[in-house]
């Protein structure tokens, strides 16, 4: 089946807000503890069921945002290492709070708090939190459904914390390098300066082309200001009887056209 869950995230701002410094904080500590990686992936983090995850540190642990509790968990070798709590902190206290968890158990990092707001308090409505999770769970199905029928090499489906958007880049012609080699992303973004809703996004670029703008079918839009590229509204996208079909249909049909361009 292709139907898929897409919450409504209205009135959400708060919490999108609140989940947003939650990834920047995983994301320090990944970035703390581990090496560069290619298309600074170092910055990124896997969607899991119930949340959002560094995947495993260098050291063998790993630490998830786990939604419903609204808590970060470390775990180590399947087992519980310690969990902390999101109420009471703000960004940066909740950095510090996982920096002495992680020292009292002999675990040396340096993380870094300069992303990170120092006063906002993590309000989470948890309703809107958990409709959050459910629907980034459903579009990075439907972006692995898109990645893999374009085949070829491509980055893995991440969520990138700087930015808070979900999503993949594919080189058409080859190579891996996003600051070389030509290439598509495609994802959602929750909220841009400009863009305050929620939308779907694919962008094409190479260095002999530069971005490229090109016909789209509704309710997909081009945008030509902010950035080039796919626009379209996830409100819109809610609306549709079968909203993962159209979405799979929407970015291969832009990924094709912006492939032969480029080639």
């Amino acid at each position: 089946m292709l139907t898929m869950p897409l919450s409504a995230l209205h009135d959400w701002d708060d919490t999108r807000d609140a989940l947003h410094q939650v990834a920047l904080v995983l994301s320090a500590i990944r970035v703390a503890a581990g090496d560069k990686l290619p298309n600074d992936r170092q910055f990124s983090l896997r969607v899991t069921s119930s949340g959002f995850s560094t995947g495993e540190l260098p050291f063998g642990a790993a630490l998830s945002f786990e939604c419903s509790a609204l808590q970060l968990l470390c775990v180590r070798e399947w087992q519980k290492v310690f969990t902390l709590g999101l109420r009471g902190h703000t960004p940066q206290t909740l950095l510090r709070a996982l920096h002495r968890g992680f020292h009292r158990r002999g675990i040396t990092i340096t993380p870094s708090a300069e992303k990170l707001d120092a006063e906002l308090a993590l309000t989470i409505d948890p309703q809107q939190a958990n409709g959050y999770i459910r629907t980034l769970n459903s579009l990075a199905a439907a972006l692995a459904i898109v990645r893999e029928k374009l085949g070829g090499s491509a980055t893995p489906v991440v969520l990138w914390a700087h930015h808070f958007d979900l999503g993949f880049v594919w080189f058409p012609g080859g190579g891996s390098d996003e600051r070389r080699d030509a290439q598509i992303a495609c994802g959602f973004a929750p909220s841009s300066p400009g863009l305050p809703r929620p939308y779907l996004y694919a962008y094409a670029w190479s260095q002999p082309t530069g971005y490229l703008q090109l016909p789209l079918a509704p309710p997909a839009i081009a945008i030509a200001e902010g950035y080039t590229g796919l626009y379209a509204a996830y409100d819109d996208l809610r609306e549709l009887e079968e909203p993962r079909r159209e979405i799979v249909s929407i970015l291969l049909d832009y990924a094709r056209k912006a492939e032969s361009l480029l080639a």
